[in-house]
């Protein structure tokens, strides 16, 4: 009798153990991750009796976790990719809304500065249209101090959230250390099979740790995952998590950098392993975008700076003094890393706006030689120096060490630098500091149509320059104009063929004549006093707006700001299309793991009708071996 009541006892215990389960999986058909569970059964061992094998009962084999590895994979990437792309887009978007937005753009900025350049060319000798001018020209400079501000502010953010996302993940590989230490001991209490509740626990760890850095796995013989990123950069082995720490970036003490610290407690910068995930969409926005933005609009910036100046020294004011700076001048910011140990120095300087690219370059020393290295494109060049490279001259002195650097930025403090640098609004250099006419005794209609001066050292004239027209001024029959007050004559000119125009250079500038002359015709070029109403450099300085002055002559202010503008739209667009993308693919990957892993309510419910049936059965096989027990011994009492 006892191996009728082993029999049913086991059923009974095995069926308890199974409908547990199933309620454990009806408990949990919300919590997110969860794997459904499935008791496995198997026969007792067989008993060897009368010369055959009876079955002495039912057992639970295990209880296994419903899992498949490579859907759990694709889960965890997918959820890496879209909060990538979701934390790009949102950042992406802020600043696509603030540069495109008129109301706070430059655009229309820019275009009520020049208009307003335009109005003191059509009334170069009236002070309100000037004071408008330098009205016009502060609101400019407000509009890039404002743009650069938010820059800078949500660089500020973004070094917040690197720091809370770098605290969220040495918290959450923790955690999994923690749990790797629990599943191991599980498995050893149990022969080899971990608690299924604690994978779960652990593979939910690891999608929220995908949602902040792009992650790979590799699970060990002891029931342990390793936790890996970027090309094989350990974060979990076993129950030890590595920490992450942040600080400020050698290089560019701005902005927050992510390493983990040597013995010596230097930290090694980690930024190339960083990818996918909330972090890496930080990092990618900050290097690929935002710096980006910063730097193109620091180069408009300097690019108005650069022309506006050069033209307006090219002026006179409406007191006949030479035109000065406009706005102050801008250069190339430098930072010398944190911890050179050198005496050396890195001097950098603009040589021309218009070759500038907008990147920024490295200057180290290694070797025993210096390399300057685009930081942007990679191109680097080495040697002693100096160097010149895209409109930039650097040159380094002094006694340097084996590893000292230097971060050149030509344009990112530009926009923060731009200021307008007069205060009186009759020091607007509207008028050209040369004329020119033609003597009223010419028999001939020689004239001189432009007369552009190009470099102010030679200014003002010491005496007026004559040009006497002389049928043999280069030898017998060879006509063309003798020259005094300036170097330079005589001037080769035919008025049967060149009578249309023709330009020479003298000096600091050129002048463009025509007509036919008589012999003995004279023109003369002299300063430009008392000409309160001459509008010639205020033309010059109005036809700077349209001029193709920007990245190698191909882009005007506004060309240059647009390009920004688009180039923004089109990241902010893509990263939109991406996030929305890598929604939907993370959606339908949950679904497929789910189908496999996810509690179904309906067999849920069906197993427990069949165990509930089976569990009565073996209640019932109990009760009829009690009887027969019960029988037996009634049969053998005296």
């Amino acid at each position: 009798m006892a191996d009728l009541l082993n029999l049913g006892t086991t059923s009974l215990l095995s069926l308890q153990r199974a409908i547990s389960t199933t309620g454990h999986n009806i408990a949990n058909v919300n919590t997110e991750g969860y794997s459904r569970q499935r008791v496995n059964f198997a026969t007792q061992p067989t008993q060897f009796q009368g010369g055959s094998y009876f079955g002495s009962g039912v057992t639970i084999d295990s209880v296994e976790r419903i899992y498949d590895q490579y859907l759990a994979a694709d889960v965890r990437e997918r959820t890496s990719s879209q909060a990538q792309f979701e934390t790009y887009y949102s950042l992406a978007s802020r600043l696509d809304g603030l540069m495109a937005d008129p109301a706070v753009g430059l655009g229309p900025v820019l275009d009520g500065f020049f208009g307003a350049v335009q109005d003191v060319a059509n009334n170069p000798g009236s002070l309100p249209e000037r004071q408008v001018l330098l009205a016009e020209a502060q609101t400019l400079a407000d509009r890039f101090h404002y743009l650069d501000a938010n820059f800078r502010n949500l660089d500020s953010e973004i070094n917040a959230r690197i720091e809370a996302v770098v605290g969220e993940v040495n918290s959450l590989a923790q955690g999994i250390a923690d749990l790797n230490r629990q599943i191991t001991q599980a498995a050893a209490r149990g022969g080899g099979d971990a608690a299924p509740d604690l994978l779960d626990a652990r593979d939910r760890l690891v999608n929220e740790l995908a949602g902040k850095i792009s992650v790979t796995t590799v699970e060990q013989s002891d029931g342990s995952l390793n936790v890996m990123i970027g090309n094989g950069q350990p974060l979990v082995v076993g129950t030890t998590a590595e920490r992450f720490q942040t600080a400020a970036d050698p290089a560019d003490p701005t902005q927050t950098m992510v390493g983990v610290a040597n013995p010596a407690g230097e930290l090694t910068d980690l930024a190339r392993f960083l990818g996918g995930g909330e972090l890496g969409a930080l990092l990618d926005f900050r290097g690929q975008t935002l710096n980006n933005a910063r730097n193109q609009l620091g180069l408009v910036a300097a690019g108005v700076t650069a022309a506006f100046n050069e033209q307006n020294r090219l002026g006179i004011d409406l007191n006949g003094q030479p035109g000065g700076d406009f706005f102050l001048p801008l250069d190339a910011t430098l930072t010398a890393q944190q911890g050179n140990s050198g005496l050396s120095a890195v001097a950098a300087t603009i040589d021309d706006v218009g070759a500038l690219t907008g990147d920024d370059y490295s200057v180290r020393y290694s070797g025993g030689q210096w390399t300057v290295t685009n930081l942007g494109t990679g191109v680097a060049q080495s040697g002693a120096g100096p160097f010149t490279v895209d409109g930039l001259s650097i040159a380094a002195s002094g006694t340097p060490a084996e590893g000292d650097a230097f971060t050149v930025q030509p344009t990112r403090q530009s926009a923060t630098l731009f200021a307008v640098a007069i205060t009186d609004p009759a020091t607007f250099a509207a008028a050209a500091p040369l004329r020119g006419q033609a003597s009223l005794g010419n028999t001939g209609s020689a004239d001189i149509d432009a007369l552009v001066v190009n470099d102010s050292a030679g200014l003002p004239l010491g005496s007026p320059v004559t040009l006497t027209f002389n049928p043999d001024a280069l030898g017998p029959g060879v006509p063309g104009y003798d020259v005094a007050g300036i170097a330079g004559g005589p001037l080769a000119y035919d008025p049967l063929t060149e009578s249309n125009g023709k330009t020479f250079t003298l000096g600091g500038f050129e002048v463009t004549l025509s007509g036919s002359p008589g012999a003995g015709d004279v023109l003369s070029i002299e300063n430009n006093s008392g000409a309160s109403g001459d509008n010639r450099n205020a033309l010059a300085l109005a036809g700077l707006q349209t001029e193709r002055g920007l990245f190698g002559g191909t882009a005007s202010f506004q060309d240059a700001y647009g390009s920004l503008v688009a180039d923004i739209g089109v990241q902010t667009r893509q990263a939109q299309t991406g996030s929305e993308t890598e929604s939907v693919l993370l959606e339908q990957s949950i679904a497929a793991r789910d189908s496999v892993s996810g509690v179904n309510l309906d067999e849920e419910a069906a197993n427990l009708i069949r165990f509930q049936q089976a569990y009565q059965a073996a209640a019932q096989f109990i009760a009829v071996a009690d009887q027969v027990f019960q029988t037996l011994l009634n049969a053998t009492q005296r």
